[in-house]
């Protein structure tokens, strides 16, 4: 089974549009590190995981790469902020 994975990256000007990629595992068994091995991008990223907890939307942070992550309505939804961005300077570093 497969599980779409949601994104958005604010820092490029994403506000909530959704990019999405595939994990090759039922949603109920994709971990951090199943995020983090699968992202589509190049870089150092940190996620938050978007859920609902007493009936508001939040965000919150995993540091352990083993436990489960959390829902939104069924869907495993992410806000990514990068970290590293060499990627887009590895050309002028010559």
């Amino acid at each position: 089974m497969s599980t779409l994975i949601y994104y958005f990256i604010p820092e490029d000007g994403e506000k909530e549009n959704m990019n999405i990629f595939i994990i090759s595992k039922d949603y109920k068994d994709i971990k951090l590190k199943d995020i983090k091995e699968n992202f589509p991008l190049k870089g150092e990223f940190y996620f938050r995981f978007k859920f609902e907890f007493q009936s508001k939307d939040v965000w919150i942070d995993f540091s352990n790469e083993n436990a489960n992550l959390p829902k939104y309505k069924g869907e495993i939804i992410m806000k990514v902020t990068r970290i590293n961005n060499n990627i887009y300077n590895d050309n002028n570093n010559n």
